[in-house]
């Protein structure tokens, strides 16, 4: 189970560097074993996980997935989500 918990740390931090470079900040939180991606509405933070099988990141309620071995991909996706959420706050 310790490992399981090692290579989902390994995966949100690899996905927490890649959304770097679309000029996303978050953070991980080892509590709840997640990535808090900051979004232009202070205290609201979109969470991302890694699934039960380690093959998913998964975000919005699980309504979003993505597979882990495509973390430019999914880093891609994520910073796409967080700009349509600023877009629905009315900001461009």
């Amino acid at each position: 189970m310790e490992t399981s918990k090692h290579l989902e740390m390994e995966l949100l931090a690899e996905l927490r560097a890649a959304l770097t470079e679309h000029d996303v900040r978050s953070e991980i939180s080892e509590e709840v074993a997640g990535l808090a991606v900051t979004t232009k509405t202070p205290g609201i933070c979109l969470w991302v996980f890694v699934s039960f099988s380690n093959r998913y990141f998964s975000w919005a309620g699980a309504n979003h997935q993505h597979p882990v071995n495509d973390v430019t991909g999914a880093a891609r996706r994520i910073a796409a989500h967080v700009q349509g959420l600023h877009l629905l706050d009315g900001e461009a």
